[in-house]
């Protein structure tokens, strides 16, 4: 009798034991959690377990300390992607993405200062200088670890919008670049917020075709920019509040009018900057 108790009792205490084995398993190697649409110029928030590692396609990224991180999809992206997650020596999980396409507009814009169109010999010394300057911040927000982006996002200006991200920009009879960015038809001095919490990555005054740019970096890669602006008030290294004030309107660089150009960037992806307004 007391050896069956003794037995049953072994019993009780190996399945507890195994049940708080496969608990706390599942609390260290929780299940990826995904927010966001899988559409072309969309952004995925994505929640896993602190000390993952995380590979889009075979390719390391950003992620915080507790597992957050972040995917973009381009203009035109792969319509199938795969996420892997990695932990321990034996933990691995796959998903697989599958990116929607999008038709875009074709936006004709006449009027444009030529030497903003087909920019002369003379100053494409300055244009390469500029873009290097521009990848080199953008290129340095992957090492923002702190995920600011988690406080979510907030439109950086409230107006009639008069571009849209992925449209195909016709300028002054030529076909150009296709237009990243969201437009946002506004008077000269009108104020710029920050539309997430981040850090300034870049603050010029005057670069040739974005005039007055600002780059604010928050986390895993991802980054928000305004363009065209006439006023900047915030420096390199400072550290910006979601809704704070960062500048003012203006219609410096290549533009017909003034407005804010605001756009989104993700480990070199041109994302649609309306879809950060979903995460909240």
């Amino acid at each position: 009798m007391i050896k069956n108790n003794f037995y049953i009792v072994q019993q009780i205490f190996y399945l507890f034991f195994c049940f708080l084995i496969f608990n706390v398993y599942n609390q260290v190697y929780s299940k990826t959690l995904i927010e966001g649409e899988q559409i072309a110029g969309g952004v995925l928030f994505c929640k896993s377990f602190a000390g993952a590692a995380i590979y889009l396609d075979g390719k390391k990224i950003p992620v915080s300390k507790n597992g957050s991180f972040i995917v973009g999809f381009h203009r035109d992206p792969k319509s199938i992607q795969t996420i892997k997650i990695l932990g321990g020596s034996s933990y691995e999980e796959e998903i697989i993405l599958k990116i929607e396409n999008r038709k875009y507009k074709i936006q004709r814009i006449d009027g444009i200062e030529p030497s903003k169109v087909n920019p002369p010999e003379e100053v494409l010394e300055r244009i390469y200088k500029e873009i290097k300057l521009i990848k080199k911040a953008r290129n340095s927000s992957g090492s923002i670890l702190e995920p600011y982006y988690e406080e979510g996002f907030v439109s950086p200006a409230e107006g009639p919008i008069s571009g849209v991200y992925g449209s195909q920009r016709i300028l002054n009879g030529e076909v150009k670049r296709p237009h990243y960015g969201i437009d946002i038809a506004l008077p000269v001095g009108h104020p710029v917020l920050a539309a997430g919490t981040g850090k300034i990555l870049l603050a010029e005054e005057d670069l040739y075709f974005s005039g007055g740019t600002l780059i604010i970096g928050h986390g895993q890669g991802l980054t928000t920019s305004y363009l065209h602006m006439s006023k900047i008030l915030v420096e390199v290294g400072d550290v910006v509040i979601k809704g704070s004030l960062i500048g003012e309107v203006g219609a410096t660089g290549r533009t017909t009018g003034s407005h804010l150009d605001w756009r989104a960037e993700w480990m070199n992806r041109r994302v649609d900057p309306s879809f950060l307004l979903n995460f909240n």
